[in-house]
């Protein structure tokens, strides 16, 4: 198609701007979704990724059951694990060779009260080596040591502000199963990444193991235990031996699963990853939809410009020239509408940077795909209205007018 058609194709859509704009819409909308949705769910993944390895690369997780019944890094703190670990299983880890430190992770019930009343507190029996496992800081204070007060508790963020009037309740005291004990720290800001099945611990109330188990006056479960090797070149090798022991201990029974903290939740990327690829496809009929609405249009147009095709007839021109003059017209529609697409998708994934806890991130790939598959799109349905315009017989189009 030659510079002429194009020029003339762009005149005729400037002469009814609001009709080629809404015509337009079908595409900028098709395009944008699937690029959001594209790059959102590639902004998921990363962030999944990224905070994962917040633990440390030489962090492992013990957990019940097989490791196809594994759904996740802290997840079982829900309560959903039908079998539990036990002391001999967290010493059994604490012993196996390469292991620095091996904290329990259990649930307690009870209401709490402080300033204010909780009723259904989030309560986790640790021991002190927990925030260097995990490596998290404290916002105030200190977590309980081996040897501190058996009555010291560390508050979450968010379970701070709830239970005291003050940002820092430090040395403030609060009553659980009739038990007074005293804050010793306010833990930092956890970060989990979204759509992560990982219990939030800003709402959790931190108690010592022992301390736990001595008030409710039973053995506690333990849910998932969280372990250290030496260095992270060895904790493939030190994971397996814990794994191995653990198995051993157990009789030979498989019921035991440890994997390394950065993939215990990698079943959740691919559910994103799959979610993400289906969201895409269902964005993409609305390119289609699209494709439809310029032919559409182009049919009126045809319609509406039948005179001009029978003079342009008369005059000489081929049925080839007339057919590349309304696929010019649908090139241009479709490529004007995919630009703008991509440009307010680009602008939307700035916004949701910005407002949103979604760090969506441009995927260059998408930015091609999409507009070129708006292009074939809107040339493939406008090539249809344009086929019957050249087909037109000039003495009848001619008395169209």
């Amino acid at each position: 198609m030659s510079r002429d058609n194009f020029r003339l194709a762009y005149r005729n859509l400037q002469a009814a701007k609001a009709r080629s704009f809404l015509t337009m819409l079908g595409i900028i909308i098709g395009v944008m979704a699937v690029v959001l949705v594209v790059c959102i769910g590639q902004g998921v993944k990363r962030q999944i990724a990224d905070q994962l390895g917040r633990y440390g690369k030489n962090v492992f997780v013990v957990q019940s059951g097989s490791r196809q019944a594994s759904t996740g890094l802290l997840a079982g703190l829900s309560g959903s694990s039908s079998t539990l670990l036990t002391k001999n299983d967290l010493k059994t880890v604490q012993k196996t060779p390469g292991v620095t430190a091996a904290v329990p992770l259990s649930t307690v019930s009870g209401s709490v009260t402080g300033d204010y009343e909780v009723n259904s507190p989030f309560i986790v029996a640790t021991t002190s080596q927990f925030p260097d496992v995990v490596h998290q800081s404290m916002a105030s204070g200190d977590f309980f040591g081996p040897t501190d007060d058996d009555n010291a508790v560390v508050l979450g963020v968010n379970i701070a502000q709830k239970l005291f009037n003050d940002n820092a309740p430090l040395g403030q005291a609060l009553l659980w199963h009739g038990q007074r004990f005293l804050v010793a720290g306010v833990f930092d800001n956890f970060t989990a990444p979204p759509f992560s099945l990982e219990a939030n611990f800003n709402d959790a109330i931190f108690i010592p193991y022992a301390t736990a188990q001595s008030v409710s006056g039973s053995t506690l479960g333990i849910y998932q235990i969280l372990g250290k090797s030496d260095t992270a070149g060895n904790v493939n090798k030190v994971a397996s031996a814990a794994n191995a022991a653990l198995v051993a201990a157990h009789g030979g029974s498989q019921d035991v699963t440890v994997a390394l903290a950065a993939t215990v939740n990698a079943a959740s990327d691919q559910t994103i990853h799959l979610l993400t690829m289906l969201v895409a496809g269902a964005a993409a009929i609305a390119l289609i939809v699209g494709g439809v609405g310029i032919m559409d249009v182009m049919l009126v147009s045809v319609t509406e410009r039948m005179y001009e095709i029978g003079l342009r007839k008369a005059i000489g021109a081929t049925n080839r020239q007339i057919m590349r003059q309304f696929v010019a017209e649908a090139f241009v529609l479709s490529s004007l509408g995919a630009l703008i697409g991509v440009a307010l998708s680009c602008i939307g994934v700035g916004l949701f940077r910005a407002f949103t806890s979604l760090q969506a991130i441009i995927v260059w790939q998408s930015l091609v795909i999409a507009p070129l598959l708006a292009i074939v799109v809107g040339v493939f349905f406008g090539s249809m209205p344009a086929l019957k315009a050249a087909r037109k017989d000039p003495i009848e189009a001619l008395r169209h007018d």
